[in-house]
Parts: C-alpha cells; structure tokens; sequence
C-alpha cells in the first residue's frame, strides 16, 4: 500500500512553526517516518521572501534535508513566467529582486513597466506603493502575483495582510478585472501541476493549515485534504467556513499515526 501514497505537504503552519523556520516539535521525527516508510512526498510552499536555493539551505540548517525535486516554491514558478514582459516592477523585497535579476528578469524603479510583480513585502513604503499603483493605472501594466494567500501570521502570533490581500487593493484601486490577476503560486493550475509531477500514478494527500489556498483547490486535482490545526486557521475557522476536509489533525504525530494504518 505505501507504492500507492504520496504527499503533498505545506511549510509555514505544518512543517515550521513561524517566519524562523523553527520546527514544530515532531517535524523531523514525521520526515524520518516519510524516508523510512519510502512515502514520496514535496515541500510545497508559496513563501514569497525567500528565494529557493536560501530558502533550501536554511531548512537544512534547521535539520530539513530536502532532495532534488522535494522542494516547490511560488518563487520558482515566477522567472519563467515574467521573461515573457520586457520590463517589471517588483513590489517586493530586495531578497527577491536579486534572485529575479540573477534568473534574467528586467527590473525597473519606476512605473513605466509592463507587468507589476507582486511578492510578500515587509519592508514596503509609500513610494513603493505608488509606484505599482500608477504603473497599473496609467501603463496599463499586467498585474501578477506571487500568490493569493490574503492573511499571514508573524513570529510574535500576531496576523497581518499577506501577498493576495495587496493584490486585491492593487485590483480594486485601478478598477483591474480580478480575472484577470495572474497568480502563480498555490491554487494556480500550474502550481499544482507542478506539484503532481511524478505522482501520477498515486494516491495524493495534502497537508496544509490553509484551507483556502490550499486544499479547496486542490481537490479539484483528484487530492485528498488534510486540514492541521497548527497554523494560522483554527478547527473553528473551518467550521464557520462550513468546509470539510478529508481528514483533520492537530499535529503531524496524528498524522503519521492515520497514515500508519494506511500502509
């Protein structure tokens, strides 16, 4: 039965605990279950600060190794996808415009571009604001985001907009069609695809704390749901949102003990 299964797992909520990467208690006794048990599976995330090559190595130093192909970023998917414009401003941090630049990505400080490139910004100020803005409004500029997650949780617990809901202000003040925001991150088409390359022929589960991102989604790829209450959304959250996911658990230990009896 193990040949069958094959997991999709997210980073922020159920593999670490905040923006440090710190582990959750049982991450690295739940990973060692996966190798042991020859369970394939992917670090699925739509972390959008974090280039991948830095995001991999900090993970390793927090005891997280992860092979060729275990590792998908939304970061990943957007160079390919912005060499298509001939110039971009990224609304993001200095991080993740060094790592555009190094992947060939024609970057510009100012509004007249063709495509707005919206990543998680810690650091944002006024001037940036106004920048994407009037390249949206007065150039007509393609609008793409990183990901649609709209709410995020910091170190200190505390909650604050994430990527989707600057995307959303971005749309609503320059009268752009939500249709047409082009998202490249978890729920995007090409996301998931990515994600199930090499799963074809197994039974896909996916353990995520968000429910709207991520698992809604991602049943409309044939993936079974895996709710963890250890993220920013409570088993309440879920509740009032009236969703059912396929399974909830409150920590990976419940999760390894349910795919236990599985194989």
């Amino acid at each position: 039965m193990t040949g069958n299964i094959s997991l999709l797992l997210d980073l922020d909520g159920v593999l670490v605990k905040n923006k440090k990467l710190d582990l959750f208690e049982d991450t690295l006794d739940f990973l060692s279950f996966l190798r042991k048990k020859e369970i394939p599976f992917k670090v699925v995330s739509n972390n959008s600060r974090i280039p991948p090559d830095t995001l991999r190595k900090r993970l390793s130093e927090k005891g997280i190794v992860l092979k060729e192909g275990e590792l998908l970023t939304a970061l990943m998917v957007a160079p390919e996808y912005l060499k298509r414009f001939k110039s971009v401003y990224a609304f993001c941090e200095e991080e993740v415009k060094e790592y555009l630049k190094r992947e060939g990505i024609n970057l510009r400080d100012d509004h007249n571009v063709e495509a707005v490139f919206v990543a998680q910004n810690h650091k944002v100020d006024f001037k940036q604001v106004k920048t994407a803005t009037s390249a949206l409004k007065i150039n007509n500029a393609k609008l793409v985001a990183v990901n649609l997650n709209k709410l995020a949780k910091d170190n200190d617990n505390l909650f604050y907009p994430a990527t989707g809901s600057w995307v959303k202000m971005f749309a609503y003040a320059t009268d752009y069609p939500e249709g047409q925001i082009v998202s490249l991150g978890k729920p995007s088409e090409e996301f998931f695809r990515l994600a199930l390359k090499g799963f074809e022929d197994k039974e896909v589960y996916f353990a995520s704390d968000d429910f709207y991102t991520d698992l809604i989604p991602a049943e409309r790829f044939g993936i079974k749901p895996i709710f963890l209450t250890t993220g920013k959304y409570s088993l309440e959250d879920i509740q009032k949102a009236g969703y059912k996911p396929f399974g909830v658990f409150n920590s990976l230990t419940e999760l390894k003990n349910f795919l236990e009896k599985l194989i």
